[in-house]
């Protein structure tokens, strides 16, 4: 499989924080076709030097894939090991009130087997087809969510519940006989023309609800770079640093061939691939979770 994609957009701002903790990779506001792989970082603490964890952890998965080749596949395995070298690199900076530092990660890739999307913390990562919606957005390890989960509140009194900052997994630095936050991991084999991945951090969440982000991505009279600067400026005075990346998927080769243009003024009408994608994986466990859609898994979600 060969997924080949438009070029990406990013945004990096402040918001009304006094210092900058989200970081992302690559560092830029647009990248060519020929990037494989994007991470937002959001550092968690305030000024416990959560701009270092979220740095260091971007830096670190930077250097361990700059010589990956993603023509091939790109396994549980691989990750498992960019991963280590990332909390390897925390541990290392752990010095003095760097002890307590730490960061969420989402991080997407694609390789010669697909696409794989990784998430640790509130940071989110989206699968959006403009003719179907999201396909598939994660889950947010948080307290929150938890309590939604366990059935101690409603997803509706979720949305302005007090405690929404407060997150379960996330990477910090850890002593040798601690157990380090693992990630859950999403594999999936059946991206289309026309697809956009989305990763962000929580200060985006606040301003822009999943309605109106599937709403930008499927209009099809603005170009990407329309887009992203749509989203850009609903969240530019959040109440917490955000940063996101859009990543227009161009064209898949393997399976189904349908070219899309970035500066196509109408969406070309695409095929569903009959294909059963794979569903969640949870490094940790390995246990694979089909899901049909992303109404059912999200009702399944509030419903187990």
């Amino acid at each position: 499989m060969n997924i080949i994609l438009n070029q990406s957009y990013s945004f990096n701002q402040i918001g009304v924080r006094d210092n900058q903790e989200d970081a992302r990779y690559p560092d830029i506001d647009t990248t060519d076709n020929k990037q494989r792989f994007f991470i937002v970082c959001d550092g968690v603490g305030g000024s416990e030097k959560g701009e270092l964890a979220s740095r260091t952890v971007c830096d670190s998965f930077a250097l361990s894939l700059k010589n990956f080749d993603f023509t091939k596949k790109f396994s549980n395995e691989d990750f498992r090991k960019v991963l280590d070298h990332a909390y390897d690199a925390l541990d290392k900076k752990a010095k003095g009130e760097n002890k307590e530092m730490a960061t969420t990660l989402a991080f997407v890739c694609f390789h010669g087997d697909g696409c794989t999307m990784v998430h640790i913390g509130d940071s989110r990562v989206y699968l959006i087809r403009p003719s179907e919606g999201i396909l598939y957005r994660s889950d947010d390890h948080s307290l929150v969510n938890s309590m939604v989960h366990n059935g101690v509140i409603t997803p509706e009194e979720a949305i302005d519940h007090p405690q929404q900052n407060i997150i379960t997994r996330y990477m910090e630095p850890v002593n040798k006989d601690e157990n380090r936050c693992q990630a859950a991991v999403i594999r999936w084999d059946n991206l289309i023309a026309g697809d956009y991945v989305f990763l962000c951090s929580d200060g985006v969440i606040h301003c822009l609800t999943d309605e109106e982000l599937t709403d930008i991505l499927s209009d099809p009279l603005l170009k990407n770079s329309e887009k992203i600067g749509i989203i850009s400026e609903k969240c530019k005075n959040s109440s917490d640093n955000n940063t996101a990346w859009l990543i227009p998927i161009a064209r898949v080769e393997g399976i189904y061939d349908h070219n899309y243009s970035d500066e196509d003024s109408t969406m070309s009408q695409t095929k569903r691939l009959h294909i059963d994608r794979k569903g969640t994986e949870d490094v940790e466990s390995l246990q694979l979770a089909p899901h049909k859609n992303f109404k059912e898994w999200f009702k399944n979600l509030f419903n187990p």
